[in-house]
């Protein structure tokens, strides 16, 4: 009497194999998101930290000469990519050069940001120049700087979102901002030294 061995190979199904890739594309998708959050927080504090950083070297600017690095501080907000705030940068980094009109006279280097790689989150200097020509944040937006040009501690709040921020801001020289990951100002993602 012959013996059959019956060499029954069991596999995946088709429906099977679906459903796996299906729980793995899901779980795929979770870590993905999360990964975005993590990232665009990661972007927000780096930001926030370099809009610190350049209201701290204001205010160290001014306890040192009793002054604004500005040749015209006013209650309009100026760009970090732009004339006047390329300038403070300037001089908030002892790289005035030479002329009669320098500031920052004992060539102190108040502000201490790293260099943007792409224009983002750094201090820029476009085609080898030798000084900043820009600061941006981790979305390669500017910053925007508001004086407290008539010396009284109080800064009207620019970008104020309905009641519950307040109309002024008391006790610094300066507030920075930027428009967050949107990139549109006045929403709610800005990033804000106040």
């Amino acid at each position: 009497m012959k013996k059959y061995h019956s060499s029954f190979h069991r596999g995946f199904t088709l429906v099977e194999l679906l459903i796996v890739i299906a729980i793995i594309m899901v779980l795929a998708a979770l870590g993905f998101a999360g990964v975005q959050t993590a990232l665009r927080k990661a972007k927000t504090v780096q930001s926030l930290n370099i809009a610190t950083n350049l209201a701290q070297s204001i205010q160290n600017y001014y306890d040192e000469y009793g002054a604004l690095p500005a040749v015209a501080p006013s209650n309009v907000p100026i760009s970090t990519t732009t004339g006047e705030g390329v300038n403070v940068l300037r001089v908030l980094l002892a790289q005035e050069g030479n002329g009669t009109n320098i500031l920052n006279t004992r060539m102190i280097r108040f502000l201490d940001v790293k260099t943007a790689k792409a224009r983002k989150a750094g201090l820029d200097y476009s085609g080898g120049a030798t000084q900043a020509t820009g600061l941006f944040d981790a979305w390669g937006e500017p910053y925007f700087i508001v004086f407290d040009d008539d010396y009284n501690d109080e800064i009207p709040n620019p970008q104020p979102n309905g009641t519950a921020d307040a109309q002024i801001i008391r006790g610094v020289k300066s507030v920075i901002y930027s428009s967050g990951a949107d990139r549109i100002l006045g929403t709610r993602d800005d990033v804000r030294t106040w």
